[in-house]
């Protein structure tokens, strides 16, 4: 595989505070591009930090579902700020009714205001949802089109169909290696290529054989490996497939 792109990690979290500048250098000798998302302001301005002077890291901005319960306009307009400053994408941000650290209210208040955002600011957006299909995508039809990524997808064969309607690209990850996730893998194999990227939400979901351990960005090859394996695809074919739907959805070039 010539290059890849991992469209969803989170290298400013403390896990990788030991060994971040020989990963990152690691990563572009490898040929991986990825997208740093924030899920709040100082992690949006961590990713912004980590993109500068890397054309192969990119940043999103973004406020987590858990943390709505802080959303106010005085944190939309420092996140617009934010993603002004050389975002290429609003995320991550959505709903989460499976940990509700934030009253459900603020969850949707705090969603829909993003959603907005990223209209106003003609950028992509990269969506957390969790346990709450149903009023993620009532939000969605309300507030009309837009274009992104779900991220971590692991839905049925029904919402990836319907997520792919609405023009929006689906984040496969680590669980499509897990041995019991068969429905996930029976949904990737329903939608169009077009509409799919790799991701790892690294240091998060590692791929099997690597469960109970701390994932990185490298390892989108073991995810990259299975999809094209579930495509009857070429390992090389997917991998360069997905890397150019990442730079048509966030509309960046890399190089390493």
């Amino acid at each position: 595989m010539d290059r890849l792109f991992d469209t969803h990690v989170h290298l400013d979290f403390s896990q990788f505070d030991g060994d971040r500048e020989e990963l990152l250098e690691e990563l572009r000798l490898q040929r991986v591009a990825v997208v740093n998302v924030g899920v709040d302001l100082a992690s949006s301005e961590a990713s912004l930090e980590l993109a500068r002077g890397r054309p192969y890291v990119f940043a999103a901005c973004g406020v987590h579902p858990h943390d709505a319960k802080a959303f106010s306009p005085e944190t939309e307009q420092r996140l617009e700020e934010l993603l002004r400053a050389g975002a290429v994408a609003v995320g991550e941000f959505g709903l989460d009714f499976y940990r509700d650290l934030s009253p459900r209210e603020k969850q949707i208040a705090a969603f829909r205001a993003q959603l907005r955002l990223a209209k106003r600011l003609d950028l992509p957006v990269i969506l957390h949802q969790r346990a709450a299909e149903e009023a993620f995508l009532e939000v969605l039809a309300e507030e009309g089109p837009v274009r992104g990524v779900v991220h971590a997808f692991s839905g049925d064969v029904a919402l990836a169909q319907r997520l792919v309607k609405m023009g929006l690209f689906l984040g496969i990850g680590g669980p499509l290696t897990y041995r019991k996730n068969e429905p996930l893998r029976q949904a990737v194999r329903k939608v169009p290529l077009a509409r799919l990227v790799l991701e790892t939400d690294a240091p998060f979901l590692p791929p099997e054989p690597f469960r109970g351990k701390r994932n990185d960005p490298l390892k989108v090859r073991l995810v990259a490996l299975r999809l094209s394996e579930l495509l009857g695809m070429k390992p090389e074919e997917l991998a360069e497939a997905t890397f150019e739907n990442a730079c048509r959805l966030f509309g960046v070039s890399p190089s390493f």
